[in-house]
């Protein structure tokens, strides 16, 4: 992934609020996925009459992203991991995935066989990471277009949506989406190619 490589960087900015805020990580997670669905409510309602709506989809998502970093960090500073926690974090995660990109996909602003595609392909990418783990392989974060880079992609896109309609008639929402159904589905293959070699 290319985001992953500033996890470090990251989690040295949101450090502090780690430190001082009073919620406990379930909390943390529960504000991320509900930033997630509200993305994706309003994604649905974007249009080329509202498209101020890809606006405030493109912050909740970019709320979600934070709030998804600050749990695993306030999770760890207070010692409070557990495989609970990853279960919940993992499966919230998916959650949020489905939200935000089904919100896309029943949109006017996509297709809804393409949304539909890049969704599958986000859950098989997502899919072998954590099937590796399940299989006593680490987890694998190898690949293109991981959580974060998509969570990035996802703030960027609307942005850039709102300015700039279509370029030769397809817009850029619709283009992320072939992004994500193409470039996601090749990572899950090879990231399925990288379990089965360590499990010989």
């Amino acid at each position: 992934m290319v985001a992953n490589d500033f996890r470090e960087w990251g989690t040295k900015i949101l450090m502090p609020c780690a430190e001082r805020i009073p919620l406990n990580p379930m909390a943390i997670s529960l504000l991320s996925l509900m930033c997630a669905i509200f993305a994706g409510y309003f994604f649905y309602l974007a249009d080329s009459e509202n498209k101020f709506f890809l606006l405030i989809g493109a912050l909740m998502v970019f709320f979600t992203a934070v709030f998804d970093a600050l749990d695993g960090i306030v999770a760890r500073i207070r010692e409070m991991s557990s495989k609970r926690g990853d279960l919940v974090d993992h499966t919230l995660d998916r959650v949020s995935d489905i939200a935000i990109v089904g919100g896309i996909a029943l949109g006017p602003l996509v297709d809804t066989t393409i949304g539909f595609a890049a969704m599958i392909g986000i859950i098989m990418l997502s899919y072998m990471g954590t099937q590796a783990q399940a299989l006593g392989v680490d987890r694998i974060y190898e690949g293109l277009l991981g959580r974060a880079d998509r969570l990035v992609i996802m703030v960027m896109i609307p942005v850039i949506q709102y300015f700039i309609d279509e370029i030769q008639g397809i817009n850029w929402m619709t283009l992320m989406c072939y992004l994500f159904a193409i470039v996601c589905a090749l990572s899950a293959c090879f990231r399925f190619k990288r379990v089965w070699s360590e499990l010989n």
